[in-house]
């Protein structure tokens, strides 16, 4: 189906994505006839973007016609998620941001792929906790503390690398700076569930995720002595999680993480929510576009 009324949500602070959006606006309007092409600049309130979305939704006159082009990384395409999930408006996603899990797995690279060649829809699960919807994954414990261990110089300079230098930094803070998360009677450090291979830096936490997921992937380091920790950092690293002994892994429709003294964040960007709290899976949560996949038969 021809798109008819495109909405461009890109990241106001990188001039990058502010030269994308001109771009891909003057593309709609003059190569795909589209008349009524919106440009959403993010805010430093996500609020402000989800409500700027929800009205520029309110107003389309048909839905089955509607795109949404995200300039940015994961972050942006959650804020996005948290509007289009579950509707038929198609996400396409322009990779521009310092994490761009979700653009990997859908193997978009090049940030000019929508001007070029044939495109196609298909649906991707993604997952909810409470309210809030995540496109990669919601974690509690260390993943929390990273987003504090990195600075917007670190992001801007260092890409994806500035994760695993927060990662680096929080393995060599003093035993009782780390965190504690308590689950039932076990101290753990770590929870994250996933429906997507890779969080923050492309760490690899549930290598099975597909497309089309149908289970959640649930990981889970016990709070132990840092040597012990290295250990589960190095089968990380390997994307090869369920060879340490010490991580813990599993997969089921639902999972329950968090407690009341740790904050949940949600694809690398913290929100207003604490544990316990029940993530599940929302199965063809949202429809995305790509490049067309060739088959030589």
């Amino acid at each position: 189906m021809a798109t008819r009324q495109v909405l461009i949500y890109y990241k106001s602070c990188s001039a990058r994505a502010r030269a994308l959006a001109d771009d891909y606006q003057s593309f709609f309007a003059a190569q795909l006839g589209v008349a009524h092409v919106c440009l959403v600049p993010s805010n430093p309130d996500r609020e402000q973007d989800i409500a700027a979305m929800r009205s520029w939704l309110q107003q389309v006159e048909n839905i089955n016609e509607s795109e949404c082009l995200v300039i940015g990384g994961d972050g942006s395409i959650n804020i996005a998620a948290q509007v289009f999930a579950e509707t038929p408006v198609v996400i396409s996603v322009i990779p521009a941001g310092t994490g761009n899990d979700f653009a990997t797995a859908l193997a978009l690279k090049d940030p000019l792929w929508r001007r070029q060649g044939t495109t196609e829809t298909s649906v991707r699960s993604i997952g909810k906790i409470g309210e809030h919807y995540f496109i990669n994954h919601a974690g509690t414990g260390i993943s929390v503390a990273l987003q504090r261990l990195q600075s917007d110089y670190t992001k801007r300079w260092l890409g994806r690398s500035s994760y695993l230098l927060a990662l680096c930094r929080y393995l060599f803070t003093r035993p009782s700076r780390r965190c504690c998360i308590m689950d039932h009677d076990h101290e753990l450090e770590f929870q994250v569930v996933s429906v997507n291979k890779a969080i923050g830096g492309g760490i690899v936490v549930y290598p099975e995720a597909q497309r089309e997921q149908q289970l959640l992937g649930y990981l889970a380091v016990p709070r132990l002595p840092r040597l012990k920790q290295l250990n589960a950092l190095y089968w990380l690293l390997r994307r090869q999680p369920k060879r340490s002994a010490i991580i813990v892994v599993a997969e089921a429709e639902s999972f329950t993480i968090g407690d009341t003294e740790n904050g949940i964040e949600l694809d690398g960007d913290s929100i207003p929510l604490n544990g316990p709290a029940e993530a599940r899976i929302v199965r063809a949560g949202l429809t995305v576009r790509h490049p067309k996949v060739v088959t030589n038969e």
